[in-house]
């Protein structure tokens, strides 16, 4: 036909990206009846493919709103159009046709997102005969990565298998003017999961409502197991010390914060300060935990002192499951603790058969379903630095979206890191990571990243074609490498760096300054806090902290006024046994003889380190109880103090070694700090006075690195800059040297970005042809 405005013609359309399972074609379908579109929509491995019919002016118009007016849970990654459609296209009307199969797979998979308002009204309707669902979902909202065993994304492929819909179920299915037109896990109470309630053995409970009895549990103070979306959670009262008490004590969780989920944006205003942004993620599809200031005074809704000891935030959300809507609804009350169902260090439980067995003599109840999780995926944990939202632990809501890559990454799969371990499967130019798994420090977790590797291999229908692993010859996590595909081993701080640089889409090379606690650096010694020159291909180390000794290792990291002692030794000597005067006497003279003698010490540059033996110089933290907490309660100690100072840096104590290596000394700090507390400068403002010294040293190395190698890029990444405070000093001072900074939003700065950064660096080495190291 011929090709002119008011002509007829035919248009194949491919879209690729999150298009299935968030009604993206019943959207296709009501689009292309409101421009006079005719022709056909279905899914296939690709995506999305439509064969239209109409005006060239009507088509392009078609195809620029597929990508404007897209639903809410889709995200078009690309629209392809070629001028000729195939013979469909000239039917009389637009049709939705059954999905195609394919070998080829590049669908991204729909991640799961909170219940619409559309949905919980119909929950709260005493009329509707979705009244009290605790699994009303839709096309909007719903499980979706949790429930898929396998692309594309239809009913027989995902958990809601065994559970065929019934005929009121079927013909809302099947309608494309329904809002749950091939909403794969739809479902009512006729045809849908049912809840139980299990006693403290394990046993049913015969029970008309078994949100009756799991109700009248919380309010007498008991905990319960809760299965939600992504695994189980235990339940207690916020607002009882006792019921706090007894979790920490059965969880064997002694100090570490627990998660807090409020009734609604109003209970969360009662016991915390959000701003704008906060409230904004709080409120988001996500509904990640998300760090608040806690609202001291007026004490709206007081709660237990045993939540959060010695912090001054809350890890709070909003529920996101029907079935946490309805606990809230039956029971009354405004804030419950919710956090993840798992005994210290092991992952998190996800069957109702390991609920039973792990959690036995934790749970005094368990309300479960019989819908399985296929894929286990914790909360997701946020905060707001800098005016934006950044990532502290990347889970349910935000996984599996796919992360650029600066080259192919087809078949390269990256084993992560040890702590805050994650996966990473290359597909086309795309990286999958994997949910926050744990620390794979122990058989479980490690059964456990490996399940998830499988998982994301299987939906993504990828082949292993190369493993990367870390550069440490002993570590765990390259124990899921599959035997007969060659491995790249890929240092710690790179993979961080180059997963900042990715996320960004920065593929030339840039200063990358990598802070965390310790990682095994290319000599063999603990790095961690390093400047890197260079990009994904490589790197040259141009800069670090001065290495500082860690005498007893582990314990140095339990006890961090070890590490201040080790630090400070070089410039005191045995005097530092008088720093810490209240630790006992056999305990300090076991770590002189460690630092005299250079016996069971190893030296560091980890910033982590510094940041542990200031925390304990301070006072503020001198057992860690669990990860980062004495980083964490310095910059609370820190964050107190800087709106009422300003604060002057010490330092900033940089020289260069023999090699032209930029050096921080941090003993040097840390003996500026030591000095102003002797002169009586409240605990408070020295960790501020701190940070703001850590900041300016670190500004000024990349400066100079910065102009040497003529980049303005500074990347900023490791698990110190979790740290809102020591962030955005670093950022300020970078652009006030006319610096551009460049930090993780999309991942978090943390271990789980290692795998990341693995992969994409074993595709940069393929790229080049450079041979895979075993």
């Amino acid at each position: 036909m011929p090709d002119g405005t008011g002509s007829f013609i035919s248009r194949f359309i491919r879209v690729r990206g999150t298009v299935q399972g968030v009604g993206f074609r019943p959207f296709v379908y009501r689009l292309a009846l409101r421009l006079g579109v005719r022709g056909v929509v279905r899914n296939d491995a690709e995506g999305v493919a439509i064969n239209a019919f109409g005006t060239q002016e009507t088509l392009d118009r078609f195809a620029g709103l597929l990508r404007e007016e897209a639903p809410p849970l889709s995200v078009v990654r690309s629209i392809e159009t070629s001028k000729s459609g195939t013979a469909e296209c000239l039917s009389a009307d637009f049709t939705i046709a059954e999905s195609a199969a394919g070998r080829k797979n590049e669908l991204d998979i729909a991640r799961d997102t909170a219940v619409c308002e559309a949905c919980l009204r119909e929950m709260r309707d005493p009329h509707d005969r979705r009244f009290g669902h605790a699994f009303i979902n839709c096309t909007d909202c719903g499980p979706r990565y949790t429930i898929i065993a396998s692309l594309p994304y239809d009913r027989p492929n995902t958990a809601m298998a065994d559970f065929p819909l019934c005929p009121a179920c079927r013909a809302e299915y099947e309608n494309p003017a329904s809002r749950r037109f091939h909403a794969q896990p739809v479902c009512c109470p006729v045809c849908g999961p049912k809840l139980l309630f299990l006693d403290s053995k394990g046993h049913f409970v015969e029970t008309a409502d078994p949100l009756a009895p799991a109700v009248e549990f919380l309010k007498k103070g008991r905990i319960i197991a809760v299965k939600g979306i992504g695994g189980f959670h235990l339940a207690c009262r916020a607002d009882s010390a006792d019921s706090v008490r007894r979790l920490r004590s059965r969880k064997g969780r002694e100090e570490k914060p627990f998660a807090l989920m409020a009734r609604d944006r109003r209970a969360a205003d009662a016991i915390a300060v959000f701003s704008y942004a906060e409230a904004r993620l709080l409120e988001s599809a996500e509904r990640p935990v998300v760090l608040a200031r806690k609202r001291t005074a007026p004490a709206v809704l007081p709660l237990a002192d045993e939540i959060a000891p010695g912090l001054p935030t809350y890890g709070i959300m909003l529920p996101y499951s029907p079935l946490h809507h309805l606990l809230f609804d039956k029971s009354g009350f405004a804030v419950l603790i919710m956090t993840s169902a798992n005994l210290t260090d092991e992952p998190m439980v996800h069957t109702n058969d390991a609920a039973r067995l792990r959690l036995s003599g934790v749970a005094d109840g368990f309300l479960v379903h019989d819908r399985p999780i296929l894929a286990r995926t914790d909360d997701s944990i946020a905060r707001v630095a800098g005016g934006a939202p950044l990532l502290l632990r990347r889970g349910r809501g935000f996984v599996p979206d796919p992360l650029p890559s600066p080259c192919g990454v087809q078949g390269i799969v990256g084993c992560g890191g040890v702590l805050k371990s994650t996966v990473t499967v290359g597909r086309g130019s795309s990286c999958y990571v994997s949910q926050y798994v744990g620390n794979a420090e122990n058989l479980e977790t490690l059964e456990q990243v490996d399940e998830i590797k499988n998982h994301l291999l299987r939906v993504l229908a990828v082949e292993p074609e190369c493993y990367a692993i870390d550069l440490h010859p002993t570590a765990l996590s390259s124990r899921i490498a599959g035997a007969g595909v060659p491995l790249v081993r890929v240092q710690h701080h790179h993979a961080h760096a180059a997963a900042c640089l990715a996320e960004n889409g920065i593929t030339g090379n840039a200063v990358c300054v990598v802070y965390d606690g310790t990682g095994y650096g290319e000599d063999g010694t603990l790095w961690g806090g390093e400047f890197f020159v260079g990009g994904c291909s490589g790197f040259i180390r141009a800069g670090h902290l001065k290495p500082m000794l860690l005498p007893g290792g582990e314990a140095a990291i339990l006890h961090p006024w070890r590490m201040a002692m080790g630090a400070l030794f070089p410039l005191l000597g045995e005097n530092v046994e008088t720093l810490f005067p209240k630790t006992p006497k056999k305990d300090r003279r076991a770590v002189i003889e460690m630092l005299s003698q250079k016996i069971s010490c190893v030296e560091t540059t980890g910033m982590g380190r510094l940041f542990d033996a200031m925390s304990a110089l301070s006072g503020v933290c001198l057992r860690r109880t669990y990860e980062g907490q004495p980083a964490i309660m310095l910059e609370a100690s820190a964050t107190a103090a800087m709106p009422s100072l300003e604060p002057p840096a010490y330092g900033p104590f940089i020289e260069t070694d023999n090699a032209g290596t930029l050096l921080i000394d941090g003993s040097k700090i840390l003996m500026a700090t030591l000095n102003d507390l002797k002169a009586g400068t409240a605990p408070p403002a020295v960790a501020a006075r701190f940070h703001a010294a850590i900041a300016a040293a670190t500004a000024l190395v990349a400066g100079r690195l910065a102009l040497q190698n003529r980049t303005e890029l500074v990347c900023l990444s490791g698990g110190c800059f979790q740290n809102a405070l020591l962030l955005e000093l670093t950022v300020g001072l970078l652009k006030k040297n006319r610096l551009t900074p460049v930090v993780h939003r999309l991942v978090p700065p943390n271990d789980e970005s290692i795998s990341y950064g693995q992969a994409v660096i074993a595709g940069m080495r393929r790229q080049k042809q450079v041979l895979y190291r075993a």
